[in-house]
């Protein structure tokens, strides 16, 4: 798989901040559009076996940024989230690597499932989600 982060609901400023995040550590960036927001993740990083379906996200805007990391290793991974965290962005509250079972997921269903792990993990949330 290609070593790549997929960026969704990023404003042109803040994309241009993490273009050179990515830059520094020689990983393609890939912003996702609205649209695709119905996509399984694997479909856009380009997993072999995991088609992209017909459906388009015509719902509200998120206002949520999310970064999906593809292919990274754990050195590189710890290098972009110093670079996010020195850079202009500062912070990204919701990010996740991309697995074997979340490749088959949309972004709007990762996006649920790690803003409850985020509340959870900052105390706004009582129980954590069971995870099926």
């Amino acid at each position: 798989m290609q070593k790549q982060i997929l960026a969704y609901n990023f404003t042109a400023e803040r994309l241009a901040a993490l273009k050179l995040a990515c830059m520094l550590l020689k990983v393609q960036l890939k912003a996702v559009p609205r649209e695709a927001m119905l996509q399984p993740l694997g479909a856009i990083a380009g997993v072999p076996g995991v088609a992209p379906v017909e459906e388009v996200y015509s719902g509200a805007e998120a206002a949520e940024e999310m970064l999906i990391m593809c292919g990274l290793t754990r050195p590189e991974l710890d290098r972009l989230l110093v670079a996010i965290k020195k850079g202009k962005l500062q912070q990204v509250a919701l990010k996740a690597m991309l697995t074997p079972t979340n490749a088959a997921w949309n972004a709007v269903q990762l996006q649920q499932e790690l803003a409850e792990e985020h509340a959870y993990m900052h105390g706004k949330q009582a129980p954590k989600p069971q995870h099926k």
